[in-house]
């Protein structure tokens, strides 16, 4: 029996959480009991090149993305017409206006709106994804926390909200790191305000004043990053302060860290978190969003008490004088949760039962 088609639809295909996301699904596709294609509403870039090469199929339509955009709807709406999907599944804000409309009005059997993150939507933006919600089949949500988010703003009814954790191309666990006489921190992220890299660099200055001898390198690129140059050359942090810039790869370049540390102030799901964790290295995370879901403190992981520069810093000093072996445990124990709960596996397990339900209930 041919397999029904999935419509991902996404605001681009270059990089960042949703394209990883993206990523995973097409990587893993044969896993599904369903087809999964992919379309991107604005650009494509590094994720959507290497998904088509993968054989995925990939559309970038180039239209402008803001909402609201005729443009972006009716090149959807094409896009819909030439693939006939039996559901679309759009990730993001821009995807879930203009995909739910588009999807509504080519009739797609099942339409399916996900939330990323955690919006911070005008009353206006509520009332709009208040009725585009309702247009949906159902809500995704990629957390409980990101869940709570949204049935507080009023924009979704809990029942209509079902929570489907984030799929990661688990990794391989990587070999004990060679001694260093520095403790060697790492983070992978974009460089924006919310992922807190500032707060970061901050606590290495702070704890390298206390006397530690400690590094930091951090892979990713954004808004940020002139700033964060400005703050090494200011403190004189050159040799304790690596920025890498953007990697196709990112924990490549963090194989050897001893501790990778997600110091963001706000955080819908975590992906960098599990894709560390999957290597067994041991993880030092801000209780924001839906970490606390991925971090049982002291058991897979640690919790910080909160985002200062201070606060990292004093929890990153304990860590230095904590035993190797213990750390190395907690790295191993944090590696069999991810597994289990974040797998490609594990995430068509849950999703295709979730689509199932939806086809069985309209007889397609």
């Amino acid at each position: 029996m041919k397999k029904r088609l999935v419509l991902h639809v996404s605001e681009s295909l270059d990089f960042g959480g949703v394209e990883a996301h993206m990523n995973v699904i097409g990587g893993n596709s044969q896993r599904s009991r369903f087809r999964h294609s992919f379309c991107s509403i604005s650009r494509g870039g590094a994720v959507g090149a290497r998904m088509a090469e993968s054989g995925n199929s990939v559309a970038i339509l180039n239209c402008p993305s803001r909402i609201p955009s005729l443009a972006a709807t009716f090149a959807l709406m094409r896009q819909i017409r030439k693939t006939n999907p039996e559901i679309i599944h759009c990730h993001g804000a821009e995807a879930n206006f203009h995909g739910i409309i588009a999807g509504k009005i080519c009739r797609v059997p099942v339409c399916i709106a996900e939330e990323i993150g955690f919006p911070n939507h005008s009353l206006r933006a509520r009332l709009v994804f208040r009725w585009i919600y309702r247009m949906a089949n159902s809500v995704v949500a990629i957390s409980e926390a990101v869940k709570r988010k949204i049935v507080e703003l009023g924009e979704v009814e809990a029942a209509r909200c079902q929570v489907i954790l984030n799929p990661v191309q688990m990794l391989s666990r990587r070999r004990d790191p060679p001694p260093s006489d520095q403790f060697r921190l790492g983070f992978v992220g974009r460089l924006e305000e919310v992922k807190n890299p500032l707060g970061l660099i901050k606590a290495v200055r702070i704890l390298r004043s206390r006397g530690l001898q400690v590094c930091l390198t951090i892979v990713g690129d954004g808004s940020q990053r002139k700033m964060l140059e400005d703050e090494v050359k200011k403190f004189g942090l050159f040799d304790s302060v690596f920025l890498v810039g953007f990697a196709p790869r990112p924990f490549e370049r963090l194989a050897d860290i001893d501790l990778y540390v997600q110091p963001s102030i706000s955080e819908g799901f975590g992906l960098a978190l599990v894709e560390a964790m999957s290597m067994g290295i041991p993880v030092l995370a801000t209780p924001v969003g839906g970490t606390p879901e991925i971090i049982d403190d002291e058991e897979n992981g640690w919790l910080l008490s909160g985002t200062s520069a201070e606060s990292i810093a004093d929890a990153i000093e304990a860590l230095v004088a904590a035993d190797v072996a213990m750390l190395r445990a907690i790295g191993g124990k944090g590696r069999d949760s991810v597994i289990q709960r974040f797998s490609p596996d594990a995430y068509f397990m849950e999703c295709d039962k979730f689509y199932e339900r939806f086809i069985a209930a309209i007889g397609a």
